[in-house]
């Protein structure tokens, strides 16, 4: 059996177990109450971090040519802003999230919603279309309740 202190936000010390929780049953409800809300969000933010990455990097391959079907000097002057900034932002927002950071949540939510409303907004300068956007509604969905569903356990 290992054993490690930690220190509470009151200056306490404890002995804790340092196995990790042992779920009697597999259940997923199970799993979620013995990790905790705070914890899936946490692995949801670094999930949607590693997408992002993906986004962002896909973002530079269209810059700097790697698809010879989609040659970044042929596209229109709006689309070719869009690729530069979500190159950019895609990557900064995907850092924050990884580090669980609240500016990192912001400007994720900043990329997922310009990105989602862009198909119906400015349809000549958007990167994805309709699915994708939906994809990107459902995604921030998901942010939102399980960020509701971590406060509901705090208090």
């Amino acid at each position: 059996m290992t054993y490690r202190l930690r220190q509470s936000r009151d200056g306490g010390i404890e002995l804790v177990d340092g196995l990790p929780a042992r779920v009697p049953d597999g259940k997923i409800s199970s799993v979620i109450e013995a990790v905790g809300w705070r914890t899936v969000l946490l692995w949801y933010m670094r999930t949607l971090a590693w997408v992002w990455v993906a986004k962002g990097l896909f973002n530079w391959a269209i810059i700097l040519g790697v698809f010879p079907a989609r040659e970044f000097t042929t596209m229109s002057l709006a689309l070719q802003a869009t690729v530069v900034a979500f190159a950019g932002f895609d990557l900064l927002a995907a850092v924050g999230l990884w580090l669980a950071a609240p500016w990192g949540g912001a400007i994720w939510l900043l990329c997922a919603m310009v990105e989602a409303a862009s198909p119906v907004l400015s349809p000549r300068s958007a990167l994805i279309g309709y699915f994708a956007a939906a994809i990107n509604v459902v995604l921030v969905t998901g942010y939102f309740l399980l960020s509701w569903l971590a406060a509901r356990e705090r208090d």
